[in-house]
Order: structure tokens, then C-alpha cells, then sequence
């Protein structure tokens, strides 16, 4: 009574005393959940780890960016040391790839006791074995051969008795789902195309993860191509008759495994589709089916082909490979969208409207969102128009890839201070421009995870139908351009409007996929002129470069020459010299560009220069200095494992190509558009774990299958 009459300070002080006396129980819970790794505090995981012996590795990866997850396992895996189960299992986690793991002794030709008899263990193949010799010189490979002493850790030799190989898959296998593929009328009504831009598309295997390895890796369990036999061999079981599929329609849960059709909505199963060969044969396909016959699929083309008597609309749901979540995809992206807000509302197509065009005339004057909530495919003439101060997002949905096929360039407008997004979306045909003239006074232009296509669209064999035409189109002074995991073609940029680029890839598409002789980014039509200023950080480049200034070329790749008469002065050219850096990046010899730092071949020709005029004690003289560059110059040249756009491995670096260039990044990454992978951490991260888990006695060497 007293102490309500006072105004209850009694009660405070014990409200205070409880306070803290809370803080301290909750610390000593606290201090009693650090003894475990799966409940203890960020910070303590690594001082558990220490306790056990647990070596950090670089965070590239989901599955080790924090350590808790390995640490706890770490007791688990040692248990199983030295099997192969726990080493894929170990290569899996710690890249991030998926992973098989071959024994090599068990391939490696030998006498055999006759205590001791292997009945599969053949000096010689099985040639009636299609499954065995379709897999030759894979992970998969079931034959032996004779001893190779060669050391298997160079990745020379592997039928050794010491040798363990560790296959990688560094594709991705992409879903796309509920697509339409490229229409009819481009072929016939019988023939479709899995791909919207009627192209070639080699199907891909949806790998089934195992959330512990208890056996190793099948073709089931990795993201391969999906070849004829197959397929063949998983629509029909072995005495002929249709049986349940491991690859075609939904699995028994009713998710999507790797591939299906479906016909006029209705997903037809796999009694009623076959393999086959659709080849060309002169002006139509090989292999077409008759009436009453099964509809065919070529999975090495992504050709569907249907019988006489069953036509109809065709939507199809696939897997396709690609190394990276760039250009778009069904992949996550929602972290990156605006929020719709009164001022600037979300609509929907086709759910609130039929049109993309519809959507965006009915944006008010603030601006909003369009959002599209389907791979559907879309033909239509666009234009977008901003407001003063208005921001407009045209965007597909979070795990969604619609087509758009422009009947023109979609213009983009604005009042000042207007900022427009696209994001998302496949784009072909047009090219996104920014008029000059007509009040246009758009401040700035953002193009995320999008591609738009190099060379506008594809033919039927791949390649670009309109070679060296620009995607990105900026006529209008002063416009700020940012474009981030894209793929597109040459960029036409005014002077003074100034582009931003990040993890991405921007091809000329030229008819030749390795001439990389014409202009990418300029300021004129026909590849002439200074274009705007250009930052580049994590791109790779194919053809030349023509700007006012680089401010920042960081990391990148940069394939380009020159040839005589095309009136390019270098392959790389800079108007202004003075301002502007290109490091750590790959920069043709004979570019005009400003300072470098420690970018490719200059560095390595510095170093050889240095080296020589340390053994020499003076200057390296002038004939000798010349053989010195145009050896380096010849040494250290990107190379690829596809230059075409449209292929399941375009624009990655191969695995021969030169170190300085796998790992000379400012992160000891590689150079690219695929830096974002951190591929050499990765390997690291693979061979510090291989030291500690591999049998004494036994050598591991890692291949990529992809």
C-alpha cells in the first residue's frame, strides 16, 4: 500500500532486478546450447570445429557459406572414412557440384585368382552392352582398361590400382515448366520445338538429390544430357511394353522429373510417346510418325513430332543446362522486387489483363508493376511510358520465364527523373530503346536477370538470325543504364549516356561463333562512333569495344580483334586515355584503353620481360623482346566450351584454358561472367577435404563431365 502510494518505485526496482535477472538465466541457457553445434551461437561453430579438427573452407557454396552444417557432420563423415559414399558425399557438399566417385582399381585390367573370380570384371567390352559403350569416357564408363601410371592428380592417368576419380557436373539443369515451344507455324502442324526460339535444345536429366549418399551417383542422380536410347530405354521397360518412367511425366509424388508434354492441356503419358531420331532429311524430318503411331521426341535436338491424327496445341515442361542463374529463369529473384504500393499498384497478366501492353496503359501517372505469372509466350508491339518521377517495372514473376517476341523495339520514355525496370524476361526479335527527341527526359534504365537475345533470334540450326544487331539501344543523352545477370546482345549507347554492367554476358553474334571482329558497344548504327561511358565488372565480352571512357572494367573478359579495313583503330578503344582503370581482366594486346592493373597478357608479358632482364642483367634486346610478347600473347588466350548462344555450356571457360585467366580475378576467381560460380575455390575446397578423408595409400584426381 505504501509503495502505490509513493507511485510503486518498489515495483520498478524489482521490474529492473527481474530484468536482469532474466538476462543472466537466458546467458546461462545460453552458455548450456554452446555445447551443441546444432543449437550453439554463430560465432562458437568455429570453435567447435577447432576442437575436432575441423579445417575452414572458402564459403562459395549454400552448403558451407556458415560452417555449422559440415561441423556437425564432420564426426559422421570420419566414421565412414576413406569409402567412397562419404567421399562424394564430401565432394557434393564442399562445391556444391554434384558428384560421382570411380574406383579405379575395380576398372583396371587383371588376372584374375581362381579363389577370386570377378564375373563382371571383362578384359575386353561387351559390345551387345549400349547402356556400357554409350557411356564410354564418362563417370559411367563401366570397362577396363590397362594400367596408366601417369599421376591421376594431374588429371593424366586414371586405371591405376592406387586411383580415385571424383566426376564433376558443373551444369546446372534448369526447369522450365508449362512453356509453349516454338510455334507451328514456323515448321508445321506436326512438327514443335522445345525451345521458344526454335533452335536446337538438348534436354536435360533433373538430378534426384539424396539427402545422404548411401550409394553412389547413377545417371539419375546428375544433370546430364538426356540421349535417344535413353529415353527409349526409360519409356518402355524390357520386354517392350510401357512401364513407369524415371525421366518422362511426374513422378509418383506428381512433380515434374524431367521432361513431359502436353497436348491440348492433357499431359499424355508415356505409353503414347517414343524416342526417336528427328534428324533433318532434306526439306522435313527423319522419322515422322504415322497415323494411330506414338508421338516421337528427339531429346539430343528438343524435336517433338506428332502423328497425323493428333494434332493440337503443344506445351511442354523441360529441363535445360546451363552453367549459372543468370539470364533468367525459374530460379529465385523475388529478393530483388519492388513492393507494389498504393502510389504504385501491381497488376497482372494475364490475370488481371490479357496484354502486357493493356497492364502497363493502365499504370497510373506514379507508376507500378507489371507482373507476369507465366512462361507463356507474348507477341506484341510495346512501348513503356514513365511519368516525372515515376518508376515503372515490367518483371516476370519469381520462378517464371515468359517469351517476349517484340513487333518492334520496345521503346522505353520517361519524364525526369523516371526510372524504369525490366526484369526476368526472354526477350527476341526487337531490342529495348531509348528514343531521343519527343520530351523524353528518362533519368534511368535497369535490365536484370534478363536476355535478350544475341542476334536478335535464332534459326533452325542456332545461330543468330540477325547477326550483329544491337539489343540495347540508347539514343537519349544522359540516361543512366544498369544491367545485372544478363544476357544480350551489342549495345548502341549514345555519348553521354553512361551503362553499368555486372555478371553478365554481351555477345555480337556473329555469323562465325569465334569471330569476335565485330563491334559490341558503339554509339552509331553500323558499329561506328564512341558510345557512353562503360563499367564493366564480371562480364565476358565477344567482339569490340569502342567507348568515350571505361570508368571500370574489373574482372571481365574482354574477346575481341580487329581486321583490316573495318575502321577500328583497336579492339578495345577509349577516347579518353587519362580517366578510368581495367583490372584484374583480360584485354586484347593492341587495345587502347587506360592504365591497367595486373590484367592479362600485359601482366604475364611484364613478368617474363622482368624475368629475362634479371638473367640477363640489362635490357632484354628488341628481337628477343618481340618473340617474348608474342609468345605470351599466344599463351594466354580464353577458351571456351561453347561461343554460341543458345548451347547448354556457352560462354564457360574450359577447363584447359590458362590459369591466369581461371584464377585471376581480384578474388583469385576466374574472369567472366561466370565469376559469380567461384569455381577455383570450389576445387580448392575439394582437395583440402580429399587430404584429410581419402585412404592413405590411395591418389584422387577431379574431371569435369560438364
Amino acid at each position: 500500500m505504501r509503495d502505490a502510494a509513493e507511485g510503486y518505485p518498489l515495483r520498478e526496482l524489482v521490474g529492473v532486478i527481474a530484468e536482469q535477472a532474466a538476462v543472466v538465466e537466458e546467458n546461462i541457457e545460453q552458455l548450456y546450447d554452446d555445447q551443441f553445434i546444432e543449437t550453439c551461437s554463430d560465432w562458437v561453430a568455429p570453435y567447435i570445429g577447432a576442437l575436432i579438427g575441423y579445417r575452414p573452407l572458402h564459403g562459395v557454396t549454400a552448403q558451407i557459406a556458415s560452417p555449422r552444417a559440415e561441423v556437425a557432420n564432420t564426426i559422421g563423415y570420419r566414421r565412414r572414412l576413406g569409402t567412397a559414399s562419404v567421399l562424394e558425399q564430401l565432394a557434393r557438399d564442399v562445391t556444391g557440384w554434384p558428384a560421382r566417385v570411380v574406383e579405379y582399381f575395380l576398372l583396371t585390367a587383371t588376372t584374375q585368382r581362381m579363389n577370386h573370380i570377378r564375373p563382371q570384371h571383362h578384359f575386353a567390352p561387351d559390345l551387345r552392352d549400349w547402356r556400357g559403350l554409350e557411356s564410354l569416357g564418362t563417370a559411367f564408363d563401366p570397362f577396363t582398361r590397362t594400367a596408366d601410371v601417369r599421376a591421376i592428380g594431374r588429371a593424366d592417368g586414371r586405371y591405376n590400382l592406387p586411383n580415385i576419380g571424383i566426376h564433376l557436373w558443373r551444369l546446372e539443369a534448369q526447369p522450365r515448366g508449362a512453356a509453349q515451344p516454338a510455334p507451328a507455324t514456323q515448321l508445321d502442324a506436326a512438327r514443335h520445338l522445345f525451345s521458344p526460339l526454335g533452335a536446337p535444345l538438348p534436354m536435360f536429366t533433373n538430378p534426384t538429390v539424396e539427402a545422404m549418399i548411401t550409394q553412389l551417383a547413377t545417371p539419375l542422380n546428375v544433370p546430364g544430357p538426356i540421349s535417344r536410347r535413353v529415353l527409349h530405354a526409360d519409356l518402355l521397360t524390357p520386354d517392350g511394353l510401357p512401364g513407369p518412367a524415371d525421366l518422362y511425366g511426374p513422378n509418383k509424388a506428381g512433380a515434374l522429373q524431367s521432361l513431359r508434354v502436353l497436348l491440348d492441356g492433357a499431359l499424355l503419358s508415356a505409353a503414347e510417346m517414343e524416342s526417336c531420331n528427328l534428324s533433318d532429311e532434306g526439306s522435313g524430318w527423319a522419322n515422322m510418325p504415322a497415323a494411330g503411331e506414338r508421338i516421337a521426341i528427339d531429346p539430343e535436338l528438343g524435336r517433338i513430332a506428332l502423328p497425323p491424327d493428333r494434332q493440337g496445341e503443344v506445351t511442354v515442361s523441360y529441363h535445360q543446362g546451363f552453367s549459372a542463374e543468370i539470364g533468367g529463369g525459374e530460379y529465385e529473384r523475388a529478393w530483388a522486387f519492388a513492393a507494389a504500393t498504393a502510389e504504385r499498384p501491381l497488376l497482372r497478366v494475364p490475370a488481371d489483363h490479357a496484354t502486357i501492353q493493356d497492364a502497363l496503359d493502365a499504370l497510373p501517372a506514379t507508376g507500378g508493376i507489371v507482373e507476369i505469372g507465366d512462361n507463356g509466350r507474348y507477341a506484341e508491339a510495346l512501348a513503356i511510358n514513365a511519368g516525372a518521377a515515376a518508376a515503372i517495372e515490367l518483371r516476370a514473376a519469381d520462378e517464371c520465364f515468359p517469351h517476349l517476341v517484340l513487333a518492334g523495339d520496345l521503346t522505353v520514355s520517361g519524364g525526369a527523373e523516371a526510372a524504369v525496370t525490366v526484369d526476368g524476361l526472354l526477350i527476341s526479335v526487337g531490342a529495348i530503346r531509348v528514343p531521343a527527341g519527343g520530351g523524353n527526359a528518362l533519368s534511368r534504365l535497369f535490365v536484370r536477370h534478363a536476355t535478350l537475345v544475341p542476334g536478335r533470334t535464332l534459326d533452325a540450326a542456332g545461330a543468330p538470325a540477325q547477326s550483329g544487331q544491337p539489343s540495347i539501344i540508347v539514343e537519349l543523352p544522359g540516361v543512366e543504364v544498369e544491367i545485372s545477370r544478363s544476357i544480350l546482345g551489342p549495345l548502341q549507347i549514345a555519348p553521354e549516356a553512361t551503362v553499368t554492367m555486372r555478371d553478365g554476358i554481351i555477345d555480337a553474334a556473329a555469323a562465325t561463333a569465334y569471330d569476335s571482329a565485330s563491334g559490341v558497344a558503339y554509339s552509331a548504327p553500323g558499329g561506328a562512333g564512341f558510345g557512353g561511358p562503360l563499367t564493366l565488372e564480371q562480364v565476358t565480352v565477344f567482339g569490340k569495344l569502342a567507348a568515350e571512357r571505361f570508368d571500370l572494367v574489373s574482372n571481365s573478359l574482354l574477346i575481341a580483334r580487329t581486321v583490316a579495313g573495318d575502321g577500328w583503330a583497336a579492339p578495345v578503344h577509349a577516347e579518353r586515355r587519362q580517366v578510368g582503370c581495367m583490372r584484374f581482366s583480360f584485354v586484347p594486346n593492341g587495345s587502347r584503353v587506360p592504365r591497367r592493373f595486373r590484367c592479362q597478357p600485359q601482366l604475364a608479358i611484364d613478368e617474363a620481360l622482368a624475368t629475362r632482364e634479371a638473367e640477363l642483367g640489362g635490357p632484354v634486346p628488341n628481337p628477343e623482346r618481340a618473340a617474348i610478347i608474342n609468345r605470351q600473347v599466344r599463351r594466354i588466350v580464353p577458351s571456351f566450351t561453347s561461343r554460341r548462344f543458345g548451347r547448354p555450356a556457352y560462354a564457360q571457360n574450359r577447363a584447359s584454358a590458362p590459369s591466369e585467366i581461371l584464377t585471376g580475378a581480384d578474388d583469385e576467381s576466374e574472369m567472366g561472367g561466370f565469376h559469380l560460380n567461384y569455381a577455383p575455390q570450389r576445387e580448392i575446397n575439394l582437395r583440402i577435404r580429399l587430404e584429410e578423408y581419402l585412404r592413405f595409400s590411395l591418389e584422387a584426381g577431379s574431371f569435369f563431365e560438364t
